[in-house]
């Protein structure tokens, strides 16, 4: 969990992956995200899941706190379809 403080009228950019949580602990912010043409105002104790891989950027309606949760990265295709196959062989 990457916490950070955002002051009025300041912005962040968030390099974001699809599964990424954006929470506002303290504070409103406004972000927009790409390739979506909705904006989002956050409040304090909200929260904004990103669907997909992007850029996210967040500016401070007032000075604010928000903690940005990355999810783990998720395998490669050829890691998951190597122990699908694994466990496939398995169950014969």
């Amino acid at each position: 969990m990457d916490t950070r403080q955002i002051t009025r009228n300041q912005s962040i950019s968030i390099a974001a992956r699809r599964g990424t949580t954006v929470r506002v602990a303290r504070g409103r912010v406004w972000l927009t995200r790409d390739r979506d043409i909705k904006d989002y105002i956050l409040g304090p104790g909200e929260s904004l899941e990103i669907a997909s891989d992007g850029q996210v950027v967040v500016f401070g309606l007032t000075e604010a706190f928000v903690q940005v949760d990355k999810p783990e990265r998720a395998p490669g295709l050829w890691t998951a379809l190597v122990a699908r196959l694994t466990w496939m062989g398995e169950r014969a």
